[in-house]
């Protein structure tokens, strides 16, 4: 299996605590290049029970057809003033993961 990496940087909401000591969000993601299916996810500024949660969303659907699954996902279990910014850094990956597709 082929695994591809992207990445994606959004600014965090000021007034947030993160945004004071980070300013931007980054969602990493290992994806499989022959299907869309996001292997691993890393967000590297949250503690280690964020970054699992998240993971737990993203791992396994697909960055190709499942990024609305995930959004809503995102938006029913993540309760985070970070949120808006991890959606926006996803569709980013989903958009260089179909720009690398072509």
């Amino acid at each position: 299996m082929k695994t591809l990496l992207f990445s994606a940087h959004t600014q965090l909401p000021e007034g947030t605590d993160l945004h004071q000591t980070y300013r931007y969000v980054s969602v990493i993601l290992k994806v499989n290049s022959e299907n869309g299916q996001i292997i691993d996810c890393a967000v590297p500024i949250y503690c280690q029970l964020t970054a699992d949660f998240i993971a737990e969303i993203i791992r396994g659907k697909s960055i190709e057809t499942d990024l609305p699954l995930i959004i809503k996902e995102m938006e029913e279990r993540l309760f985070t003033g970070s949120r808006r910014a991890l959606i926006s850094a996803l569709q980013m990956i989903r958009d260089r993961y179909m720009m690398a597709k072509k």
